[in-house]
């Protein structure tokens, strides 16, 4: 459960880092509007909460919680370097036409 968790807990942060200006250049043109950027934080946030649901299904409630921050921490700096990631790649395909 504490890897169902994880894996939650990183769609639910790409998701809603998705939903920002800066990162949304990414999606394709189609799902890039306000309405796709509302239905990411939704996901995002539903993501979240799931995660926490998964980590509260298998630990005592003041254990969990501790867990649930301390997966966020890494969960967080994989998703930032994820980004920058692609970020990096889509800067260099703009500057190649």
């Amino acid at each position: 459960m504490l890897a169902l968790s994880a894996l939650c807990m990183l769609l639910g942060l790409a998701a809603l880092a998705l939903a920002m200006d800066r990162h949304a250049a990414h999606l394709p043109v189609a799902g890039s509007g306000p309405k796709a950027r509302r239905w990411l934080q939704v996901l995002g946030a539903a993501g979240l909460l799931a995660s926490m649901v998964c980590i509260l299904a298998v630990m005592d409630s003041g254990l969990a919680w501790i867990t649930w921050l301390g997966l966020l921490a890494p969960a967080t700096l994989c998703v930032a370097v994820g980004m920058s990631w692609a970020g990096r790649g889509h800067r260099s395909n703009r500057h190649h036409r």
